[in-house]
Parts: structure tokens; sequence; C-alpha cells
């Protein structure tokens, strides 16, 4: 069973409620333009699949939010000091995200949710600082909105060209992926020979 069959029968069997799960942990680039092609197919309803999207990975956001800002900025630096590494991360990165974040807060939460590599960023100086909830969980909710509905209209609107562009999907999907993985070998070796020489 192809990925795309298993993704539709596990909406088949629990609907709205396991694309809602999904989005906890899914990135949404890799997960609803394909809900707006099933939602163009009848398979699924286009506003119902939009909004589970949304509440799933603004529920994502909060857990992470949530997390931050019971621990403290103290623990996450600890944490950043012992365990970052293992994420090519340092601490100065948690004090260039807060300075962004100082600058631009509102802004940066709302824009954020539009880039897939600060994403889940965002939600650290929101929980340290920390930014209200209520402010947070809007302008979150409204990024993640945004995002998601701009992501599955692409797919919605793809609808019947998706089966002719499915033999190119296989050179593409592995053409995609290997320049991912060449920009994430650049990036490790760029964050380990800085850390060999002793730069943060």
């Amino acid at each position: 069973m192809s990925p795309e069959d298993l993704s539709t029968e596990v909406m088949r069997e629990y609907g709205y409620w396991a694309l809602g799960v999904l989005m906890l942990v899914v990135a949404p680039e890799a997960l609803m333009p394909f809900v707006g092609f099933l939602a163009h197919q009848g398979m699924l309803g286009f506003w119902p699949s939009v909004l589970a999207g949304t509440a799933g990975g603004t529920a994502g956001s909060l857990i992470i939010y949530a997390v931050v800002r019971r621990a403290g900025e103290a623990r996450v630096r600890a944490w950043m000091v012992r365990r970052g590494h293992w994420l090519l991360l340092h601490e100065s990165d948690l004090d260039r995200i807060l300075r962004l974040f100082a600058r631009r807060g509102r802004w940066f939460v709302a824009l954020g949710r539009l880039l897939p590599s600060i994403r889940s960023l965002v939600n650290i100086p929101a929980g340290l600082l920390p930014m209200p909830l209520a402010p947070f969980l809007w302008l979150t909710l409204l990024g993640t909105l945004g995002w998601n509905l701009v992501l599955t209209l692409a797919g919605y609107c793809l609808g019947a060209q998706w089966s002719l562009l499915e033999p190119y999907l296989g050179f593409y999907g592995t053409l995609v992926i290997v320049l991912l993985v060449l920009l994430a070998g650049i990036f490790t070796v760029r964050r380990l020979l800085r850390r060999s020489l002793g730069g943060r």
C-alpha cells in the first residue's frame, strides 16, 4: 500500500481527528497539499480539513510554549548547553532568537509560522519572555490557519492534474530529498567545524 493509500485509509477510518493528531508532529508542507488533493477528490471536506490541520498545528505549538514557559530560561539554557549539540544548537542560537523576538515579537509569532526553518523555534522565546497566552494563541492560530489554507488550496487547485504529475513525482521527490540532505550536510559540517575551532 502506497503512503497516499495509507493516508487515505487513515482519514476514512478516523476522520478529521486523525489529521489533527498528525499535525501535532508532521510539517504542514508534507501533509496539507495532499489533503487538498483528497478534498478535490471528494474524500475530505476542504474547510474541515483546513480547520483540523490548523487545530493540530496550533495545539503542537501550545505544547512547546507551555513546556518552555514552565521550565524557564535557566533550564532551557542548561539543556542547550548539555544537549543542544545533538541538534547542532548552541546557547548563542537562543540569544539570537530572543533578540529577534524582542524586536519583532507579535509579528514574529504570526509570520514565523510561514517559515519552516523557524516555525518551532517561535514557541521558545514566546514561552520564555513570556508572551501572554491569549495573544500567542490568536497569533499562532492566525499564522497557522493562513499557511494551512495556502497549502491545502494549492493541493486542491492541482486537483485533476495530480495524476498527470505522478510519473514525475518520484524523480522530483528524490531530487528534493537529495537537495535537502545536501543542505543538511553543509549545515552540519559548518557547525562541526565551528565547534572544533572553538567558535559559537
